[in-house]
C-alpha cells in the first residue's frame, strides 16, 4: 500500500524508457493483473502502485515569437506494481491502491491547466521544470498525507472521504480541460 514515488522529469526529454508503462488515458481503472511485480522479502504492506507524472517539453520560435507545447502524462509501471498473492481478492485494497493512481492523473491535470496559463519568460525550459517540481511536490505529499490518514486503506470512513475528495476534484478538472 506504500507508494514508491519517482520523479520523472527532463529526463523524459532524452530517454526512450524499455520498461513497462501505461498512462492513466489507455487504462484508468486499474486490476489486480496490472501488478506484476514482486513484493519485496520486507514489505510489511500488501500492494504498492508504482505511478508518476512526467513531461515532454517542445519549443519553436516562428516569426520571432516563441511558442512551446508541453505534453503531460501519467504512468503506471506494472513491474514495478505489486501485491501479495493473498490479497489478489481484496477489493478494499484494490480500491486504495486505485485511489493512489488516480492521485496521480490528478496531480497531472493540475500540472496541464498551469502549463495552459503559463506564459514563457527567459528560460522556458528552465520555468517548465520548476512548474513540474512544484506539481510534482505536492503530489508526494498528497500520496503521503493519503496512506497516512487511511493508515494504508485501513481505515474505512477516512478511505472514504479520500476517494469521495479526490473523484471530485477529478470531476472538477474535467470540466476545465
Amino acid at each position: 500500500m506504500k507508494v514508491v514515488l519517482f520523479l520523472f522529469s527532463s529526463l523524459l526529454l532524452f530517454y526512450t524508457d524499455p520498461v513497462e508503462k501505461f498512462t492513466y488515458k489507455e487504462r484508468p481503472q486499474l486490476t489486480w493483473n496490472d501488478f506484476k511485480g514482486v513484493p519485496p522479502k520486507n514489505a510489511t504492506h500488501f500492494a504498492s502502485v508504482n505511478s508518476g507524472m512526467g513531461y515532454r517539453f517542445t519549443s519553436k520560435n516562428i516569426d520571432g515569437k516563441l511558442t512551446i507545447d508541453v505534453d503531460v502524462k501519467t504512468y503506471f509501471y506494472p513491474q514495478l506494481s505489486w501485491k501479495k498473492n493473498s490479497n489478489e481478492n481484496n477489493q478494499g485494497l484494490l480500491t486504495h491502491e486505485q485511489l493512489h493512481w488516480d492521485i496521480s492523473e490528478l496531480y497531472a491535470r493540475k500540472l496541464r491547466a498551469a502549463y495552459k496559463k503559463y506564459i514563457p519568460q527567459k528560460n522556458p525550459k528552465k520555468e517548465v521544470d520548476y512548474i513540474f517540481r512544484k506539481f510534482e511536490k505536492e503530489r508526494q505529499q498528497t500520496q503521503k498525507a493519503y496512506d497516512l490518514e487511511t493508515k494504508h486503506g485501513l481505515l474505512k470512513d477516512a478511505q472514504e472521504k479520500w476517494s469521495d475528495k479526490i473523484r471530485e476534484e477529478l470531476f472538477k478538472t474535467s470540466l476545465e480541460a
